[in-house]
């Protein structure tokens, strides 16, 4: 005799019973009262019925609608954690990703030019201050007159900037130089681009020339739309391409800018204007000085420090700048990581290790917002859950108890659980009050699927 047909003989049991105690109660009544109730035996016994489920088991749907474009799980494929199950069409998204990938490399590049002008504000302070203290020497040795040690020493000054002309004079020349390896370079890259509009360009001229006249003298295009659009796109972004190859090149070949020659030729400045210095201090020690040329160099003076002042300005300027080009490589960032969360929210994946028991959709139908698409369950292990457990026998049990399971459909067959979850609060189930309870199967190999009906006793 398996639980079922013990648990139905209970239950007739508790029908007489009613029925002989309460005359005014129909049979009828007492069958239905006592078949939604869970049994406590005599011998400190409960036993309820219930039904087998997965350890886990979730209905997956998108954050966003749209076309299904790939099933890449199919129903009874083993995923785990984080694999993809379904992807919607995602073209427009992707091209998202590109624009802002795009103004993600543009506001590095500004921070870069950004910084770069900070170096040189921060040089042109160093800079000014070696001429701060150039005046002051300068004033110094025009006050107190020449020694032979120091016309000696300004001679040797002289000489040390002569080579120091010589040194920048070559790192200008160095800097100034383009290899016909760069031009050509440059030249390959404006073909290739060149290559690759016309190839999108073609694609595109297809489209076009793709719609035709009906005899009804409506004329059908029947590849506009999404195709049109994601072409048209492509074909925009190829023709930047290739403008800014062509950029690129022209540069090469226009030959460096003034702004380039000034800065490749300000060291040469530095050291011409450090020679005519030292040379000019090796005349004043040797001829004296009048209460003009002391008057002229504590102007040298003045004007030194006005430079340092000037070029303070200019780091403050400076740093300003690097600080709204932070400001935009962050919220350029912050646009990227939108469309990248955007684009990853058309793919749906597994939240953990399971089997997928169902998808509801096919390839090319419509996702809607928040549908359930994808039943997802773990079933390397199984519970038992009932609610047909009553109010007169939940206070019976705790968390922890040993649980005696048989199942409806696998004769002379006992499987051991333990009581893991008792609910707090109770549901009305056919009128009674009665509470959920889960309960953890031992390991087993008996053939067990969802939702097969089971009969628990618990001592």
């Amino acid at each position: 005799m398996n639980k079922k047909q013990i648990f139905i003989g209970l239950i007739i049991v508790a029908v007489l019973a009613a029925f002989m105690m309460r005359p005014s109660v129909s049979a009828e009544t007492a069958v239905n009262q006592a078949a939604n109730r869970a049994v406590q035996t005599s011998n400190n016994v409960v036993s309820v019925e219930g039904r087998i489920i997965p350890q886990r088991d979730a209905a997956l749907s998108f954050m966003v609608g749209g076309r299904v474009a790939e099933i890449i799980a199919d129903e009874g494929t083993a995923v785990a954690a984080g694999d993809p199950i379904l992807t919607l069409e995602t073209a427009d998204l992707q091209l998202g990703v590109q624009q802002a990938e795009a103004g993600v490399t543009t506001a590095e590049a500004a921070l870069t030019a950004a910084q770069a002008q900070l170096a040189l504000a921060q040089a042109q302070i160093t800079t000014a201050e070696i001429g701060v203290r150039a005046a002051n020497a300068q004033l110094d040795l025009t006050k107190a007159g020449a020694r032979p040690e120091e016309i000696a020493a300004a001679e040797q000054r002289i000489a040390a900037a002569n080579s120091s002309i010589t040194q920048a004079a070559g790192n200008r020349d160095a800097a100034l130089y383009i290899s016909e390896a760069q031009i050509s370079s440059a030249e390959a890259n404006v073909a290739s681009e060149t290559a690759d509009l016309r190839a999108i360009q073609e694609g595109y001229d297809d489209i076009i020339n793709a719609c035709f006249d009906t005899p009804d003298g409506q004329t059908v295009c029947p590849l506009y739309g999404a195709v049109e659009e994601a072409t048209r796109a492509q074909l925009e972004v190829a023709q930047l391409q290739l403008s800014a190859a062509q950029e690129a090149l022209d540069a090469l070949n226009a030959g460096p800018t003034g702004a380039q020659q000034r800065a490749a030729s300000g060291g040469v400045a530095i050291a011409v204007a450090n020679r005519d210095l030292a040379q000019a201090q090796l005349e004043l020690l040797l001829a004296g000085a009048t209460d003009e040329q002391i008057r002229q160099s504590e102007v040298g003076v003045e004007q030194a420090q006005l430079s340092v002042e000037q070029a303070g300005t200019a780091v403050t300027q400076a740093e300003a700048a690097i600080t709204q080009a932070e400001a935009g490589v962050v919220q350029a960032q912050a646009q990227l990581a939108a469309a990248q969360n955007r684009l990853d929210r058309m793919t749906l994946t597994a939240p953990f290790d399971g089997t997928v028991i169902s998808i509801a959709v096919d390839e090319g139908e419509i996702a809607s917002t928040g549908a359930p698409v994808v039943i997802l369950a773990d079933m390397s292990s199984w519970l038992m859950e009932t609610t047909d457990l009553t109010e007169l026998s939940v206070a019976d049990l705790d968390i922890g108890d040993t649980a005696v399971i048989q199942l409806d459909a696998i004769d002379n067959e006992e499987i051991s659980g333990t009581i893991t979850e008792i609910a707090v609060i109770s549901i009305l189930t056919r009128g009674d009050v009665t509470y959920a309870v889960t309960v953890e199967l031992a390991p087993n190999s008996l053939p067990l699927r969802w939702g097969m009906t089971t009969f628990m006793d618990v001592e």
